[in-house]
């Protein structure tokens, strides 16, 4: 089996394990299925949904990560983003077990700022194993 299939199989069965480590290959080819997916689940969204929601009206709408991104979205895209948010979460808090580094920096997805966090952890994330 091609190792993209074997990263999204581990990554998905690693939903829940936030005790182990990543590969950096395996983290990037699981990141690479979620925003692929990402994509298809927005497209058939663009396609199929007549209404869509504004993140910026929701409460709290203005603190939850990718509403300044993109504001606008579909129900499809509005449930898959918090289904996706725990394999993504686990996924990289293994990979920066696997760095040498505490899980919490995986905070910075959406803390302090989403998109000012992205620029520190990114980078953090391309590192190579240190166990």
């Amino acid at each position: 089996m091609p190792v993209f299939f074997i990263a999204i199989i581990e990554g998905i069965k690693g939903t829940f394990d936030f005790k182990g480590s990543t590969s950096r290959a395996d983290f990037w080819f699981f990141m690479l299925f979620f925003m692929i997916l990402y994509v298809v689940v927005a497209i058939v969204d663009e396609v199929t949904a007549v209404t869509t929601i504004s993140i910026l009206d929701l409460p709290l709408g203005k603190y939850i990560p990718m509403g300044m991104v993109d504001p606008e979205v579909g129900l499809l895209v509005l449930l898959y983003r918090p289904v996706m948010a725990i394999p993504t979460t686990s996924a990289t808090v293994r990979r920066l077990h696997d760095i040498g580094r505490s899980g919490w920096w995986a905070a910075l997805w959406v803390l302090p700022l989403p998109v000012l966090g992205w620029l520190y952890l990114i980078p953090l994330l391309c590192k190579p194993t240190k166990l």
